[in-house]
């Protein structure tokens, strides 16, 4: 099998989608506060934005988050073979659910390309995969980073339905583009 750089392909952009998460809450709080009235403050609408949900099977927009910051810590720890980082999923504001969002980054900042380059075929086990694993290729571009994506998308998806101004633009977060 040819050699991936496994780090350049999951911490970065896990760095950056987590990133701009952040911003598009403050959208989410500047929308709030503009559909805020005496009777019924922009906090109520923006508890009503974090807890609201795509639909009625999935996670609201707090757990979204939560599950985002997991994946991306748990995964940059697997693929590194370093302990996971624990955190109580007990968030219920925007500046809880920002400084749980800057943990996480905090700590994949401290993961080295070292760490996870070269680890393409370790075996990584996850507690629902009763006796089977996949390998750290497999897990990186096959569970981690599409399962990380689906809850960040999630997450936007969320606010963008409540009419809050964010786009594609906002989504992306920026590109490296360079001069000809």
């Amino acid at each position: 099998m040819q050699q991936t750089n496994l780090y350049a392909v999951t911490v970065p952009p896990m760095i950056k989608a987590l990133s701009m998460l952040p911003k598009i809450m403050d959208k989410a709080i500047a929308h709030a506060e503009s559909r805020g009235t005496e009777r019924h403050p922009g906090s109520k609408h923006l508890a009503s934005l974090l807890n609201d949900r795509l639909v009625f099977d999935q996670f609201h927009f707090i757990r979204q988050v939560q599950i985002a910051c997991d994946n991306a810590k748990g995964g940059a720890a697997r693929l590194a073979e370093v302990e996971i980082p624990v955190y109580e999923d007990n968030e219920k504001t925007v500046d809880e659910l920002k400084a749980r969002i800057e943990k996480t980054i905090a700590f994949l900042k401290t993961i080295k390309p070292e760490q996870i380059i070269g680890k393409e075929e370790i075996k990584i086990t996850l507690p629902y995969w009763k006796n089977r694993y996949a390998t750290g290729f497999e897990y990186a571009t096959e569970y981690l980073l599409p399962n990380f994506y689906f809850h960040i998308v999630t997450a936007y998806s969320i606010l963008r339905k409540n009419g809050v101004d964010i786009g594609k633009k906002d989504f992306i977060n920026g590109l490296p583009l360079k001069d000809l």
